[in-house]
């Protein structure tokens, strides 16, 4: 998944299990499920990178943030700072190290087709607009 739908899955889970402590390990772990649906990424990761840093803005100008919040939404990105250094060429893709990301570990969904991509912009919209009015 894209690193804006992570995020935004991690929040959720974070705004309905708001515990700061189990926070890092809920957005691990939304991670790791998310992964293994069928998916595309972008190719270009500065677009992921964009409507990530604008589904954030959007959360905390909202008012829609607590610990539990901010710390599932990050951890639930930060597996994909791997696949980041292996786009730009810092890690080979047999050096990665999250279990989702893995060959052969835990399955990484298939890829699909270009539809997933508008679906994830649609799920993350929906997400963070719902947050924002449950909490903000």
């Amino acid at each position: 998944m894209s690193v804006f739908t992570h995020f935004a899955a991690g929040a959720l889970a974070g705004s309905l299990i708001p515990n700061p402590f189990a926070a890092p390990f809920i957005g691990l772990g939304s991670h790791l499920l998310l992964d293994m649906i069928p998916h595309k990424d972008f190719e270009d990761y500065r677009i992921e990178i964009v409507l990530w840093v604008v589904a954030m803005i959007a959360l905390f100008a909202g008012g829609a943030y607590s610990w539990a919040i901010v710390l599932a939404g990050l951890f639930a990105v930060l597996p994909d700072l791997e696949n980041l250094l292996q786009k730009t060429g810092t890690i080979r893709r047999d050096q990665m190290i999250f279990p989702g990301h893995r060959k052969g570990f835990i399955r990484h969904g298939r890829e699909t087709g270009v539809w997933s991509v508008v679906l994830q912009v649609v799920f993350t919209t929906v997400v963070i607009v719902w947050m924002i009015r449950r909490n903000g």
